[in-house]
């Protein structure tokens, strides 16, 4: 059983490169979660370093910043996973730079066609894994019951869909937690399956409201604009709006759901099953 840390604000892998080694239980100070014990398997090992937002293309690190991580994850010897988001002409530019850089290892998480496209012809070596957006499920947190999942319990068996994922040479998918999810979901022949815990992720946009309220009238609340990157310090919380007990909140352009306990308990049964090799932890 493989672990990942999923790390998207730079300033905590000082944490990881401060630790000897870095173990299933370490991995709740990188990211400042006592509860993440319970997740964990008795047979698992820190495998993976996630570095990068799979939501906003002004959260793709800088140079110096993946740098870093690159140092951070060789040192614990641990395989890099660049994560990416869908991406406007410039980040594009930005990600086969960056993927230039990586090393050999590397694995790149790409939540765009067009960017998995530009990279599986420059890069055909090279490892892509298919983002948590590619997966098309109903996650709205405010279902009533099961009966709305199964409207639309997943793209991957489709058969299109894996006809896109064949000619790109894409293996891994990387899924979240549903509501009202059974282990079966993750029962995907012919692909490896990561699971992502506690925190699944319900949609996105363009609009950073945080990243908003500093602005002038005229522009708050629009696309575009200087990002200072002020979502990687606040937390908007919701209000419980749904029927298993769920309460959604909001960071920067996004907005998330931590699982209940009969969704930590879906996590479970589907590493045990061996449905899902690997479990990626994540913080928001």
């Amino acid at each position: 059983m493989e672990i990942g840390v999923a790390v998207v604000d730079p300033r905590r892998l000082k944490t990881l490169s401060a630790m000897s080694s870095v173990t299933a239980s370490g991995l709740a100070a990188v990211l400042r979660d006592d509860r993440l014990a319970d997740l964990i398997p008795a047979n698992a090992a820190v495998s993976h370093l996630y570095f990068g937002s799979e939501f906003c293309e002004h959260l793709f690190p800088e140079p110096d910043a993946l740098a870093r991580a690159i140092d951070v994850a060789d040192m614990h010897d641990l395989t890099l996973v660049l994560a990416t988001p869908a991406a406007s002409d410039g980040l594009v530019a930005r990600i086969s730079a960056a993927a230039a850089r990586l090393p050999e290892r590397a694995d790149i998480l790409v939540n765009d066609w067009g960017v998995a496209s530009l990279l599986r012809k420059a890069y055909p070596n090279r490892r892509l894994l298919a983002g948590r957006q590619l997966a098309k499920m109903t996650k709205d947190p405010r279902m009533p019951s099961a009966a709305w999942a199964k409207l639309y319990p997943g793209s991957y068996a489709t058969p299109a869909h894996r006809r896109v994922l064949d000619r790109l040479g894409i293996r891994r998918i990387e899924l979240d937690v549903p509501p009202f999810a059974t282990p079966d979901l993750y029962a995907i022949d012919g692909l490896e399956v990561s699971i992502w815990a506690p925190y699944a992720y319900v949609a996105k946009g363009r609009i950073c409201k945080i990243g908003s309220l500093g602005r002038d009238i005229p522009e708050r609340f629009a696309p575009g604009g200087a990002c200072h990157r002020e979502c990687l310090g606040v937390i908007e919380t919701g209000v419980e709006a749904s029927p298993a007990g769920l309460v959604s909140f909001a960071r920067g352009n996004s907005v998330w759901y931590r699982h209940n306990s009969a969704m930590a308990a879906v996590v479970r049964e589907a590493l045990a099953s061996g449905h899902v090799t690997r479990l990626v932890l994540n913080a928001v």
